[in-house]
Protein backbone atom coordinates (compact mmCIF):
# COMPACT_ATOMS: atom_id res chain seq x y z
CA UNK A 1 0.00 0.00 0.00
CA UNK A 2 3.01 2.01 0.63
CA UNK A 3 3.97 1.76 -2.55
CA UNK A 4 0.54 2.68 -4.12
CA UNK A 5 0.58 5.89 -2.30
CA UNK A 6 4.08 6.70 -4.18
CA UNK A 7 2.52 6.08 -7.39
CA UNK A 8 -0.28 7.94 -6.66
CA UNK A 9 1.56 10.65 -6.04
CA UNK A 10 3.35 11.06 -9.31
CA UNK A 11 -0.29 10.95 -11.37
CA UNK A 12 -3.07 12.76 -8.89
CA UNK A 13 -3.89 15.69 -7.25
CA UNK A 14 -1.64 16.91 -4.43
CA UNK A 15 -2.72 17.10 -0.80
CA UNK A 16 -3.15 20.87 -0.59
CA UNK A 17 -5.03 21.30 2.82
CA UNK A 18 -2.52 23.17 4.61
CA UNK A 19 -4.67 26.06 5.97
CA UNK A 20 -6.44 26.32 9.36
CA UNK A 21 -9.70 25.75 9.50
CA UNK A 22 -13.08 26.97 10.79
CA UNK A 23 -16.43 25.77 11.42
CA UNK A 24 -19.37 26.60 8.61
CA UNK A 25 -20.88 23.31 7.93
CA UNK A 26 -24.80 23.11 7.46
CA UNK A 27 -26.68 19.86 7.35
CA UNK A 28 -29.35 21.34 6.00
CA UNK A 29 -26.87 21.59 2.82
CA UNK A 30 -25.61 18.14 2.77
CA UNK A 31 -24.70 17.71 -0.92
CA UNK A 32 -23.30 19.81 -3.88
CA UNK A 33 -23.49 18.07 -6.98
CA UNK A 34 -24.96 15.26 -8.99
CA UNK A 35 -25.10 13.21 -11.79
CA UNK A 36 -27.15 10.27 -12.15
CA UNK A 37 -26.37 8.41 -9.01
CA UNK A 38 -23.42 9.66 -8.03
CA UNK A 39 -23.48 12.31 -5.59
CA UNK A 40 -20.75 14.98 -4.01
CA UNK A 41 -21.19 15.90 -0.44
CA UNK A 42 -20.63 19.44 0.01
CA UNK A 43 -17.83 18.59 2.26
CA UNK A 44 -16.13 17.01 -0.80
CA UNK A 45 -16.85 20.63 -2.37
CA UNK A 46 -15.05 22.53 0.39
CA UNK A 47 -11.97 20.01 -0.06
CA UNK A 48 -11.88 21.42 -4.12
CA UNK A 49 -12.56 24.80 -2.84
CA UNK A 50 -9.58 24.45 -0.66
CA UNK A 51 -7.03 22.75 -3.04
CA UNK A 52 -8.15 25.55 -5.27
CA UNK A 53 -7.19 28.46 -2.99
CA UNK A 54 -4.08 26.70 -2.58
CA UNK A 55 -3.51 26.29 -6.37
CA UNK A 56 -4.13 30.34 -6.14
CA UNK A 57 -1.49 30.70 -3.67
CA UNK A 58 1.02 28.69 -5.56
CA UNK A 59 0.94 31.72 -8.58
CA UNK A 60 0.23 34.54 -6.29
CA UNK A 61 3.81 36.49 -4.97
CA UNK A 62 4.59 35.90 -0.93
CA UNK A 63 4.14 39.50 -0.86
CA UNK A 64 0.92 39.87 -2.62
CA UNK A 65 -2.28 38.58 -1.04
CA UNK A 66 -4.09 35.90 -2.89
CA UNK A 67 -8.03 37.70 -2.53
CA UNK A 68 -6.44 40.94 -4.12
CA UNK A 69 -4.32 39.10 -6.90
CA UNK A 70 -4.74 38.29 -10.63
CA UNK A 71 -4.00 35.06 -11.76
CA UNK A 72 -3.85 34.66 -15.89
CA UNK A 73 -5.47 37.98 -15.81
CA UNK A 74 -8.53 36.83 -14.06
CA UNK A 75 -9.67 38.08 -10.81
CA UNK A 76 -8.47 35.58 -7.89
CA UNK A 77 -11.56 35.26 -6.12
CA UNK A 78 -13.40 33.88 -10.01
CA UNK A 79 -10.08 31.96 -10.48
CA UNK A 80 -10.50 29.87 -7.42
CA UNK A 81 -14.19 29.57 -8.32
CA UNK A 82 -13.44 27.76 -11.70
CA UNK A 83 -10.69 26.07 -10.48
CA UNK A 84 -12.63 24.20 -7.77
CA UNK A 85 -15.28 23.89 -10.85
CA UNK A 86 -12.63 21.87 -12.83
CA UNK A 87 -11.83 19.87 -9.61
CA UNK A 88 -15.90 19.01 -9.20
CA UNK A 89 -15.78 18.09 -13.19
CA UNK A 90 -12.75 15.96 -13.16
CA UNK A 91 -14.65 14.14 -10.03
CA UNK A 92 -17.57 12.93 -11.89
CA UNK A 93 -15.41 12.42 -15.38
CA UNK A 94 -13.84 9.56 -13.24
CA UNK A 95 -17.11 7.77 -11.80
CA UNK A 96 -17.98 8.22 -14.98
CA UNK A 97 -15.29 6.64 -16.68
CA UNK A 98 -15.52 4.12 -14.26
CA UNK A 99 -18.40 2.97 -15.41
CA UNK A 100 -17.90 3.07 -18.82
CA UNK A 101 -15.15 1.16 -18.67
CA UNK A 102 -17.19 -1.60 -16.72
CA UNK A 103 -14.25 -0.99 -13.58
CA UNK A 104 -15.74 -1.20 -9.92
CA UNK A 105 -13.87 -1.18 -6.61
CA UNK A 106 -12.84 -3.92 -5.56
CA UNK A 107 -12.28 -4.98 -2.22
CA UNK A 108 -8.62 -4.68 -2.36
CA UNK A 109 -8.91 -0.58 -3.86
CA UNK A 110 -11.26 0.06 -0.77
CA UNK A 111 -7.69 -0.89 1.40
CA UNK A 112 -5.52 1.31 -0.53
CA UNK A 113 -8.38 4.48 0.13
CA UNK A 114 -8.14 3.72 3.43
CA UNK A 115 -4.67 3.41 3.88
CA UNK A 116 -4.36 6.84 1.80
CA UNK A 117 -7.20 8.29 3.96
CA UNK A 118 -5.98 7.04 7.12
CA UNK A 119 -2.22 8.10 5.63
CA UNK A 120 -2.97 11.85 5.14
CA UNK A 121 -5.88 12.54 7.71
CA UNK A 122 -3.57 12.30 9.86
CA UNK A 123 -1.12 14.99 8.46
CA UNK A 124 -3.37 17.27 7.82
CA UNK A 125 -5.25 17.36 11.20
CA UNK A 126 -8.12 15.51 10.77
CA UNK A 127 -10.32 15.55 13.60
CA UNK A 128 -9.04 19.18 14.65
CA UNK A 129 -8.66 20.86 11.63
CA UNK A 130 -10.76 18.95 8.64
CA UNK A 131 -14.10 18.37 10.69
CA UNK A 132 -13.97 21.90 12.36
CA UNK A 133 -14.27 23.08 8.75
CA UNK A 134 -16.89 20.55 7.45
CA UNK A 135 -15.27 18.17 5.43
CA UNK A 136 -15.89 14.48 7.60
CA UNK A 137 -13.55 12.20 7.26
CA UNK A 138 -15.86 10.51 4.82
CA UNK A 139 -16.19 13.00 2.13
CA UNK A 140 -12.11 13.31 1.94
CA UNK A 141 -12.00 9.54 1.65
CA UNK A 142 -14.34 9.63 -1.38
CA UNK A 143 -12.73 12.71 -3.22
CA UNK A 144 -9.21 11.91 -2.20
CA UNK A 145 -8.58 8.29 -1.40
CA UNK A 146 -11.25 6.46 -3.49
CA UNK A 147 -10.59 9.13 -6.05
CA UNK A 148 -6.92 8.57 -6.49
CA UNK A 149 -7.52 5.00 -6.75
CA UNK A 150 -10.44 4.67 -9.45
CA UNK A 151 -7.94 7.68 -11.07
CA UNK A 152 -5.21 4.64 -11.26
CA UNK A 153 -7.18 2.42 -11.91
CA UNK A 154 -8.49 3.89 -15.04
CA UNK A 155 -5.23 4.49 -16.17
CA UNK A 156 -3.97 0.94 -15.79
CA UNK A 157 -7.51 -0.45 -18.04
CA UNK A 158 -6.99 2.51 -20.43
CA UNK A 159 -2.73 1.73 -20.94
CA UNK A 160 -2.44 -1.50 -19.87
CA UNK A 161 -2.60 -4.79 -21.52
CA UNK A 162 -5.60 -4.86 -23.73
CA UNK A 163 -6.52 -1.10 -23.47
CA UNK A 164 -8.27 1.18 -25.62
CA UNK A 165 -4.49 3.16 -25.27
CA UNK A 166 -2.19 -0.10 -24.83
CA UNK A 167 1.44 0.71 -24.50
CA UNK A 168 3.32 -2.19 -26.25
CA UNK A 169 5.60 -3.65 -24.08
CA UNK A 170 8.82 -3.06 -26.49
CA UNK A 171 8.28 0.18 -26.28
CA UNK A 172 8.24 -0.10 -22.06
CA UNK A 173 11.31 -2.26 -22.41
CA UNK A 174 12.96 0.84 -24.38
CA UNK A 175 11.50 2.93 -21.75
CA UNK A 176 13.44 0.91 -19.57
CA UNK A 177 16.65 0.21 -20.63
CA UNK A 178 17.07 4.41 -21.70
CA UNK A 179 16.32 4.96 -18.70
CA UNK A 180 17.46 3.00 -15.67
CA UNK A 181 20.62 1.91 -14.27
CA UNK A 182 21.32 -1.98 -12.87
CA UNK A 183 24.45 -0.87 -10.38
CA UNK A 184 26.40 -2.56 -7.59
CA UNK A 185 28.05 -0.93 -4.83
CA UNK A 186 29.76 -0.76 -1.58
CA UNK A 187 30.71 2.33 0.61
CA UNK A 188 33.71 2.63 3.09
CA UNK A 189 33.22 5.52 5.68
CA UNK A 190 36.24 7.66 5.36
CA UNK A 191 36.00 8.16 9.75
CA UNK A 192 37.71 5.62 11.64
CA UNK A 193 36.74 4.69 15.69
CA UNK A 194 38.36 6.12 18.44
CA UNK A 195 39.26 4.40 21.62
CA UNK A 196 35.49 4.92 22.91
CA UNK A 197 34.02 3.88 19.83
CA UNK A 198 33.22 7.35 18.47
CA UNK A 199 34.01 8.10 14.68
CA UNK A 200 36.55 10.29 13.82
CA UNK A 201 37.60 11.78 10.52
CA UNK A 202 40.53 10.37 8.72
CA UNK A 203 43.30 12.65 7.77
CA UNK A 204 44.57 13.86 4.14
CA UNK A 205 47.04 11.38 4.06
CA UNK A 206 44.69 8.60 5.64
CA UNK A 207 41.88 9.39 3.25
CA UNK A 208 44.70 9.27 0.08
CA UNK A 209 46.04 5.80 1.65
CA UNK A 210 42.14 4.28 1.88
CA UNK A 211 42.05 5.76 -2.03
CA UNK A 212 45.20 4.02 -3.18
CA UNK A 213 43.86 1.14 -1.85
CA UNK A 214 40.55 1.38 -3.38
CA UNK A 215 41.72 2.16 -6.60
CA UNK A 216 43.95 -1.40 -5.90
CA UNK A 217 40.10 -3.01 -4.95
CA UNK A 218 38.86 -1.92 -8.45
CA UNK A 219 41.38 -2.98 -10.46
CA UNK A 220 40.80 -6.57 -8.84
CA UNK A 221 37.04 -6.34 -9.57
CA UNK A 222 37.82 -5.21 -13.53
CA UNK A 223 40.28 -7.79 -13.86
CA UNK A 224 37.73 -10.34 -12.51
CA UNK A 225 39.59 -11.36 -9.52
CA UNK A 226 37.28 -10.20 -6.58
CA UNK A 227 33.79 -9.42 -7.13
CA UNK A 228 32.22 -5.69 -5.07
CA UNK A 229 30.07 -7.94 -2.75
CA UNK A 230 33.09 -9.69 -1.93
CA UNK A 231 35.62 -6.52 -1.22
CA UNK A 232 32.82 -5.06 0.39
CA UNK A 233 32.45 -7.79 2.77
CA UNK A 234 36.24 -7.79 3.30
CA UNK A 235 35.98 -4.35 4.49
CA UNK A 236 32.91 -5.05 6.70
CA UNK A 237 34.89 -7.53 8.60
CA UNK A 238 37.90 -5.14 8.59
CA UNK A 239 35.68 -2.65 10.68
CA UNK A 240 33.83 -5.01 12.51
CA UNK A 241 30.67 -4.25 11.10
CA UNK A 242 27.78 -6.78 11.60
CA UNK A 243 27.23 -6.67 7.88
CA UNK A 244 28.79 -5.40 4.65
CA UNK A 245 27.86 -2.38 2.86
CA UNK A 246 26.75 -3.86 -0.14
CA UNK A 247 24.38 -2.61 -2.14
CA UNK A 248 22.36 -4.09 -5.73
CA UNK A 249 19.94 -2.08 -7.08
CA UNK A 250 18.20 -1.00 -10.31
CA UNK A 251 16.75 2.19 -10.47
CA UNK A 252 16.45 5.63 -12.24
CA UNK A 253 17.55 9.17 -11.42
CA UNK A 254 14.19 9.96 -9.81
CA UNK A 255 13.98 7.13 -7.99
CA UNK A 256 17.87 7.42 -6.46
CA UNK A 257 16.77 11.06 -5.12
CA UNK A 258 14.01 9.36 -3.05
CA UNK A 259 16.24 7.36 -1.46
CA UNK A 260 19.38 7.21 0.35
CA UNK A 261 21.44 6.72 -2.62
CA UNK A 262 24.38 9.27 -3.03
CA UNK A 263 23.54 12.19 -5.06
CA UNK A 264 26.56 11.61 -7.16
CA UNK A 265 25.37 8.55 -8.64
CA UNK A 266 23.24 9.60 -11.63
CA UNK A 267 25.95 11.69 -13.35
CA UNK A 268 28.44 8.97 -12.41
CA UNK A 269 26.35 6.02 -13.86
CA UNK A 270 25.24 8.23 -17.42
CA UNK A 271 28.79 8.86 -17.71
CA UNK A 272 29.83 5.02 -17.05
CA UNK A 273 29.70 1.78 -19.59
CA UNK A 274 28.40 -1.35 -18.59
CA UNK A 275 31.39 -3.27 -16.48
CA UNK A 276 33.08 0.29 -15.20
CA UNK A 277 33.90 0.33 -11.85
CA UNK A 278 35.45 3.80 -10.53
CA UNK A 279 36.00 5.07 -6.98
CA UNK A 280 35.13 8.29 -5.47
CA UNK A 281 33.77 10.26 -2.65
CA UNK A 282 30.37 11.09 -1.37
CA UNK A 283 29.29 12.49 1.74
CA UNK A 284 31.95 11.31 4.50
CA UNK A 285 31.95 8.04 2.63
CA UNK A 286 34.18 6.49 -0.40
CA UNK A 287 31.73 4.44 -2.76
CA UNK A 288 33.19 1.75 -5.40
CA UNK A 289 30.58 1.92 -7.76
CA UNK A 290 30.50 -0.62 -10.70
CA UNK A 291 27.63 -0.23 -13.91
CA UNK A 292 25.68 -3.56 -14.33
CA UNK A 293 23.76 -4.61 -17.84
CA UNK A 294 20.23 -3.31 -17.78
CA UNK A 295 19.48 -4.96 -21.01
CA UNK A 296 17.90 -8.44 -20.28
CA UNK A 297 16.87 -7.42 -17.01
CA UNK A 298 13.12 -6.57 -17.93
CA UNK A 299 11.26 -9.84 -17.80
CA UNK A 300 11.74 -9.69 -13.97
CA UNK A 301 11.43 -6.57 -13.55
CA UNK A 302 7.64 -6.72 -14.94
CA UNK A 303 7.13 -9.83 -13.34
CA UNK A 304 5.78 -7.59 -10.61
CA UNK A 305 2.57 -5.63 -11.88
CA UNK A 306 3.26 -2.42 -9.24
CA UNK A 307 6.69 -2.15 -11.26
CA UNK A 308 4.86 -2.16 -14.46
CA UNK A 309 2.40 0.43 -13.44
CA UNK A 310 5.26 2.88 -12.77
CA UNK A 311 6.81 2.79 -15.75
CA UNK A 312 3.65 2.78 -17.86
CA UNK A 313 2.92 5.90 -15.37
CA UNK A 314 6.13 7.59 -16.63
CA UNK A 315 5.48 7.12 -19.84
CA UNK A 316 2.15 8.40 -19.85
CA UNK A 317 1.26 9.97 -16.86
CA UNK A 318 0.66 13.90 -18.93
CA UNK A 319 -0.49 12.28 -21.72
CA UNK A 320 -3.47 10.76 -19.29
CA UNK A 321 -3.38 14.07 -17.20
CA UNK A 322 -4.60 16.10 -20.80
CA UNK A 323 -7.35 13.08 -21.55
CA UNK A 324 -8.92 13.56 -17.96
CA UNK A 325 -8.76 17.22 -18.10
CA UNK A 326 -9.79 17.01 -21.83
CA UNK A 327 -12.49 15.09 -20.51
CA UNK A 328 -13.84 16.46 -17.77
CA UNK A 329 -13.65 19.94 -19.36
CA UNK A 330 -16.80 17.69 -21.89
CA UNK A 331 -18.55 16.71 -18.77
CA UNK A 332 -22.21 17.75 -18.71
CA UNK A 333 -25.68 17.14 -16.97
CA UNK A 334 -24.45 17.71 -13.47
CA UNK A 335 -26.60 19.37 -11.29
CA UNK A 336 -24.78 21.69 -8.62
CA UNK A 337 -27.01 22.81 -5.40
CA UNK A 338 -26.17 26.53 -5.89
CA UNK A 339 -27.91 27.43 -2.61
CA UNK A 340 -25.31 24.73 -0.68
CA UNK A 341 -22.00 25.79 -2.43
CA UNK A 342 -22.79 29.54 -2.93
CA UNK A 343 -21.84 29.64 1.48
CA UNK A 344 -18.34 28.76 0.34
CA UNK A 345 -16.44 31.08 -1.25
CA UNK A 346 -12.70 31.44 -1.59
CA UNK A 347 -12.39 34.16 1.12
CA UNK A 348 -12.78 31.62 4.10
CA UNK A 349 -9.25 30.79 3.38
CA UNK A 350 -7.99 34.27 3.74
CA UNK A 351 -7.21 34.45 7.09
CA UNK A 352 -5.07 31.15 7.65
CA UNK A 353 -3.10 31.89 4.39
CA UNK A 354 -3.35 35.59 3.57
CA UNK A 355 -0.24 35.79 1.08
CA UNK A 356 0.66 33.78 -1.78
CA UNK A 357 3.62 31.23 -1.86
CA UNK A 358 5.73 32.45 -4.31
CA UNK A 359 8.95 33.57 -4.30
CA UNK A 360 11.73 35.54 -6.21
CA UNK A 361 14.17 32.69 -6.26
CA UNK A 362 10.35 30.49 -7.43
CA UNK A 363 9.76 32.99 -10.34
CA UNK A 364 13.35 32.85 -11.31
Amino acid sequence: MKKFAKRAAALLLALLLTVSFTGCYSENNTWAAKLGDTTLPIGGYIYFLSSAYADAADQVDSDTKVMKAEIDGVPAKEWILDRAMDYVNRFFWVESEMERLGLEMTEADYEEASYLTTTYWSMVGGDTLVEDYGISRESFDLVYSQYNVKYLRIFEALYGEGGELEVPVSEIEDHYNSTYYNYEYFTVPMAKPDEEGNPVELTEDEIADLTDELEKVRKDIEKGKLTVEEAAQQYADMYELENSSYVTEINNAYGMTMTYTPAEFPTKLSEMVTDDVIVFEADRYMVVLKKLQIEGTADERFAERANLVDLLIELKSSEYLELVDGGAAEMTGITMNEKAVKKYQPKMFADATPYGYKTAEAAE
